[in-house]
């Protein structure tokens, strides 16, 4: 369009230059204007308007790792590759970055099983395939990354997240990144657009839901301290009621045992043997006994007569 614009203009300023110089030459004395001279200055000024607007137009250098996509009145014609490419001058050349491209998305907003709010922050690295890029600013257009893309890349977040508890999410992280990356490979394979990888660089919640978990965690770990404690004290019972029963035990046993010989003592008791102990027990001395009158005394009298 541009081309054409600035053809009208040549035209135009070869009618003004004629149209000056003919005034200038008529007032000047009135010497008779040679319009022919008049007409071929103002011809060549023209033409040369023309050679420089087509040359300006018709020259495009395309950078490396980019395709330029032709256009004809509104219409693609073609593409052309990188270096310098010469066009025909009505004619347009859009340039499409065929390279690995990155696209950082800010804060995707999506909800976890229980409707906890989950922002999530992602990069996306794509390429579009360079023999099929003007079939796709046929279908789709130039913006073909607003309208495919981006919201592809939020939805499959948000169908991936609602699927877990909110406390679960970061642990499964890399589940998540995977399942939204295969599912955006999918869908856009048959745009020629390649989903290089998908990085989850954050995943983050609401002040007010971080404050309740923080919350929670230290009831939590306050918990676990008490249960400790309470462990430890019950120990302590344990180790004593061991140790008491251990001593019980013991003394059982030392009595079971006690209970035991003087069971076998009684048993081997006599009255002979009796008399006899008493009288070891007796000093050699004793010549004279005195004995309770009407008591039975345990000896023998026969016992106590001198041999």
């Amino acid at each position: 369009m541009m081309y054409f614009v600035w053809l009208l203009i040549a035209v135009i300023l070869y009618f003004i230059i004629k149209f000056t110089i003919v005034r200038i030459v008529e007032a000047g004395g009135g010497i008779k204007a040679n319009r022919l001279l008049i007409t071929n200055i103002s011809l060549l000024v023209s033409i040369a308007i023309i050679i420089v607007a087509t040359i300006s137009f018709s020259l495009y250098q395309i950078p490396a790792g980019h395709i330029g996509v032709v256009y004809e009145f509104g219409s693609i014609k073609g593409q052309i590759t990188e270096g310098l490419q010469f066009i025909l001058p009505y004619r347009k050349v859009v340039i499409a970055n065929i390279q690995v491209q990155r696209h950082v998305f800010g804060r995707l907003e999506s909800f976890s099983i229980e409707t906890q709010t989950v922002l999530v922050m992602a990069s996306l690295n794509v390429k579009v395939s360079p023999e099929t890029i003007q079939e796709l600013y046929r279908t789709v257009g130039v913006k073909w990354f607003e309208t495919l893309v981006e919201p592809r890349v939020s939805q499959n977040f948000k169908d991936e997240i609602v699927k877990y508890k909110s406390v679960d999410i970061a642990p499964n992280r890399e589940a998540i990144r995977h399942t939204v990356s295969e599912k955006l490979k999918g869908e856009l394979s048959s745009y020629s657009i390649t989903v290089v990888d998908l990085l989850l660089d954050n995943i983050d919640f609401s002040n007010a839901f971080e404050t309740s978990i923080e919350a929670k965690q230290i009831a939590t770990q306050r918990a676990l301290e008490e249960e400790q404690k309470i462990k430890i004290v019950k120990n302590q019972a344990d180790q004593a009621v061991e140790k008491a029963r251990g001593e019980g035990n013991a003394i059982l046993s030392i009595a079971e045992k006690q209970a035991e010989a003087n069971r076998k003592l009684s048993e081997s008791l006599t009255p002979e043997l009796v008399q006899y102990s008493l009288i070891q027990k007796l000093g050699d001395k004793i010549e004279v006994m005195i004995l309770p009158a009407g008591q039975n005394f345990i000896l023998d009298s026969s016992m106590l007569k001198r041999k």
